[in-house]
């Protein structure tokens, strides 16, 4: 039945491309016309997990992503936006459907909302600024009607579909049998910068890093609320990637991944981190729930605003966590006790004198090598600080996960997963790994999953010699990377400009080979001023002076 249902959307939307109605209507925007979708299918063309996300996320390649959706739907999702900008409410998606490389899949009745932190805004019509979504501002209930008057301001947010959302808690729906949702995020300047980060950690190894490319974002919006026909919205170049969650937990085992340190029990706990696992971050700890309540919902959680706004939006709840559970929830209890001990041990370790201080380096290494691969571990952090990313656990105690592959089974390791490469490669808070300290990335600030252990002489010694080496390998040289930069500029650059959106109010996304995209002068593409041998001579600079 839900084939059939979406055959006939499908049907309808080519109708519409046929015969559209040209009457000159002031709520339906102008927009492209819908492109022709493929055959319903969701098939994983007998691949294993790995090869699905590998073919999926495949960086040579551009994607097509098309979203349809109802403007009714479309409209509650940007005045829940104005209601209460952090809300993830879902909103109803009639179907969500990827091609890539001659293979499509279709899903049906997914969920669709917004998502980002700073950066999150509204893709339709009055931005309010996010200020009514902050708990102490003045409620204005008018702000919450301009969705349902729509205009041509269609503006690139970020995006996430979920596979689940409307489904019974026993059904399953996953793209290719691996993915339960997926994560798009509007590109930044350069429509490149966090695939690059990605793929460099996992060409160098880092298998716990997500998968990350390109695809083309298009929405046909059926315009129930007049005649039912289809606009459409064609949304530019997106960079879709991988969520970090039970999924990816399960392809990166040791029953389906073929690493030879990956974790041995998926079921373990998995950790959001924004926060320096001091003692003080203890009190950080939960499950985080931030939603929209209607009417006929019972409002529950520890901060909740209760507001009416006359279209049955009757208060909000906003649980956020510096530390947030995402799998186990079930069992908070027993995951917060587990975490609380790794960051109690942590902070109990003794400061070594110096290098001479054999037992406080003892004690130090031990609880290192019980808790962590420290190979693995350094390398991870070493390329990190190599894409010049310092909005990290070390430099602003953010974007990071921890999975303690613990349970039933498992190793007993904790795996530290990096995540959000977007302020990286010279675009970085500070000024990015060529012209500070790698061994000081911290700035001095109280971390001490990294201050610990390069009290260790052992640990320390290795880190630099991961730095040097990810600096100077094939992976971060200029012949490789500006290559790939242009490659992906030629592939992206005849979709990157779309008519259908209000480019002022984020800037334009471009691919121009002359343009220097890094602050300080260096360059991803030109090689008198090139990013990757300025890093890599700081690197022996500073790792010289040590």
């Amino acid at each position: 039945m839900k084939k059939l249902t979406f055959f006939f959307i499908v049907i309808f939307i080519a109708a519409l491309c046929l015969s559209c109605n040209s009457t000159n209507n002031s709520t339906k925007p102008a927009a492209s016309v819908p492109e022709p979708l493929p055959e319903p299918s969701n098939l994983d063309y007998g691949l294993s997990r790995t090869e699905n996300l590998d073919f999926i996320f495949n960086t040579g390649t551009l994607g097509k992503t098309t979203i349809v959706i109802k403007r009714s739907e479309w409209n509650r999702l940007c005045d829940d936006y104005r209601y209460f900008y952090k809300n993830e409410n879902c909103v109803h998606a009639e179907s969500y459907v990827y091609e890539k490389d001659g293979r499509a899949w279709t899903l049906e009745n997914v969920g669709f909302r917004l998502r980002g932190n700073t950066s999150r805004v509204c893709p339709q019509g009055v931005d309010n600024g996010r200020e009514q979504g902050q708990k102490s501002y003045t409620w204005n209930p008018d702000y919450f009607h301009y969705a349902e008057r729509p205009n041509d301001d269609y503006r690139q947010s970020h995006f996430k579909v979920d596979f689940e959302e409307f489904l019974t808690d026993d059904e399953e729906q996953k793209m290719a049998g691996c993915l339960k949702g997926i994560a798009l995020k509007r590109m930044d300047n350069s429509c490149t910068r966090e695939i690059f980060c990605y793929d460099l950690f996992r060409k160098n190894g880092i298998w716990t890093a997500p998968r990350a490319s390109h695809t083309r974002l298009l929405l046909n919006i059926i315009e129930d609320e007049t005649d039912n026909s289809v606009t459409a919205v064609n949304f530019g170049v997106y960079e879709m990637f991988e969520e970090v969650n039970k999924q990816s937990l399960k392809e990166r085992d040791s029953e389906n991944y073929a690493a030879s340190n990956a974790w041995k029990n998926n079921k373990g706990n998995l950790w959001k981190g924004h926060t320096d696992l001091t003692l003080a971050s203890l009190d950080q700890i939960g499950v985080e729930d931030i939603k929209i309540f209607y009417e006929g919902e019972t409002p529950g959680g520890k901060n909740v605003v209760q507001k009416e706004d006359g279209s049955g939006r009757i208060g909000y709840v906003f649980d956020s966590y510096n530390l947030d559970l995402k799998t186990n929830k079930d069992k908070l209890d027993a995951a917060a006790k587990e975490l609380t001990g790794f960051i109690k041990d942590l902070n109990s370790l003794p400061d070594a004198a110096d290098e001479n201080d054999v037992h406080a380096i003892e004690q130090i290494k031990a609880f290192y090598e019980k808790w962590f691969d420290m190979d693995f571990f350094l390398k991870t952090y070493a390329i990190n600080i190599l894409c010049g990313m310092d909005d990290d656990y070390w430099g602003n105690k953010n974007n990071y996960y921890l999975y303690f592959d613990t349970g039933k089974n498992g190793s007993g390791k904790v795996y530290f997963i990096p995540f959000d490469y977007d302020n990286t490669l010279g675009n970085s808070i500070f000024e990015g790994g060529f012209e500070h300290n790698p061994m000081d990335w911290g700035r001095g600030a109280d971390r001490p999953l990294m201050d610990k252990l390069l009290q260790v002489p052992e640990y320390k010694q290795k880190f630099k010699e991961y730095l040097l080496e990810v600096a100077s390998n094939e992976y971060w040289s200029y012949e490789r990377c500006s290559q790939l930069f242009r490659s992906w500029g030629d592939m992206c650059k005849p979709y990157l400009f779309s008519p259908d959106l209000d480019c002022s109010y984020l800037g334009v996304n471009h691919f121009n080979t002359d343009q220097i995209w890094c602050n300080r002068g260096y360059s991803l593409v030109n090689e008198y001023n090139n990013l990757y041998d300025a890093t890599r001579e700081s690197f022996e600079k500073w790792l010289g002076e040590e």
